[in-house]
């Protein structure tokens, strides 16, 4: 077998071995960031044989490095526009590690007033918390308020607490999002 090929077959594995965790296991690992470690560290566990800790060098590089997040296209210009109009910004993440590292690596704090992480919080999205939370701490009444989102059951939360809701669609890594629709949504200028 040459490098690539047992590559991909030790990340075939650590897939398969991935899916065998029981799915209660998987929603509360963004509950704590141990418990998110732990969820991934077992799911790389098929990297320990290729080299003893080698599962937890693919999480702290891979999974949780801030360099490792890299911005849609179009989320810069949308940030910048939707700032300067003087609408505040949070971000709402169901995450078991710190994404506003990943915000800062990029310059894309300076946009963001707050940052609500389930594994700070101990609940995740859909419960309504994190919604209002963010809410309170933009200073802004739910029903003022659109949650952009790209995971319909886990953002339907921010419905049940009066704000108004866009689900963006999936797109490959790269691509653009579809963030425009947001400055139109506010109508606002859009930035380029």
């Amino acid at each position: 077998m040459d490098i690539p090929e047992e590559a991909a077959h030790y990340w075939r594995r650590s897939k398969e071995h991935s899916r065998t965790l029981m799915a209660e296991k998987r929603r509360r690992r963004n509950l704590s960031r141990s418990a998110h470690r732990a969820a991934y560290i077992t799911g790389y566990a098929p990297f320990n044989e290729i080299a003893p800790g080698l599962a937890d060098l693919m999480y702290d590089e891979w999974k949780t490095n801030p360099l490792t997040m890299v911005p849609y296209p179009d989320a810069p210009a949308v940030l910048k526009s939707v700032t300067a109009a003087g609408l505040p910004v949070g971000i709402v993440s169901n995450t078991g590690w710190s994404i506003d590292a990943g915000y800062a690596a990029t310059g894309l704090d300076a946009f963001i007033q707050t940052f609500v992480l389930s594994c700070d919080l101990g609940i995740a999205k859909p419960d309504p918390e994190p919604f209002l939370l963010a809410c309170e701490r933009l200073g802004v009444s739910p029903e003022r308020t659109l949650m952009v989102g790209n995971n319909r059951l886990a953002d339907s939360g921010s419905i049940c607490v009066g704000c108004h809701c866009l689900i963006l669609p999936p797109v490959p890594p790269g691509a653009t999002r579809g963030l425009r629709a947001v400055a139109h949504m506010a109508g606002i200028a859009w930035a380029e």
